[in-house]
């Protein structure tokens, strides 16, 4: 019984023909940039967390927020306005450090509840018939 050995190459099976058919692995990361990439396959790494809360969970949780705060029949201006308050509270609770979705919509509601006590926040409709 003869024993095949794994080939000396880490487990590239094909064969090569002439020297200039090896390719270095340096060579080989680049050629991934030359093919579209913009840099080569170590330079890759995954998007800081910052990133990916700012991009994926602060809007989701906004996007939250809002759709229950609209649950309360509120004037499509009103609606606009807590947006931008909600926006603006959401993403300071995230510089802040805060990355769980379930606590920056709760914040984002707390935060919109206490504005509205202080100061309430007005519709346009309201504001043409005052007029």
């Amino acid at each position: 019984m003869s024993r095949i050995s794994p080939p000396s190459t880490g487990g590239v099976c094909e064969k090569i023909k002439s020297p200039a058919d090896r390719v270095s692995l340096g060579e080989a990361e680049t050629a991934g940039a030359d093919a579209g990439n913009k840099r080569p396959l170590n330079a890759r790494t995954a998007p800081p967390v910052e990133s990916s809360i700012e991009q994926l969970v602060a809007p989701a949780a906004i996007e939250r927020a809002l759709s229950i705060y609209q649950q309360q029949q509120h004037d499509r201006s009103v609606v606009m306005q807590a947006r931008k308050i909600l926006t603006q509270r959401i993403y300071a609770m995230v510089d802040q450090g805060e990355s769980d979705q379930h606590r920056l919509t709760i914040g984002g509601l707390t935060h919109l509840k206490s504005i509205e006590r202080d100061h309430a926040i007005k519709s346009a409709a309201d504001s043409q018939n005052k007029k």
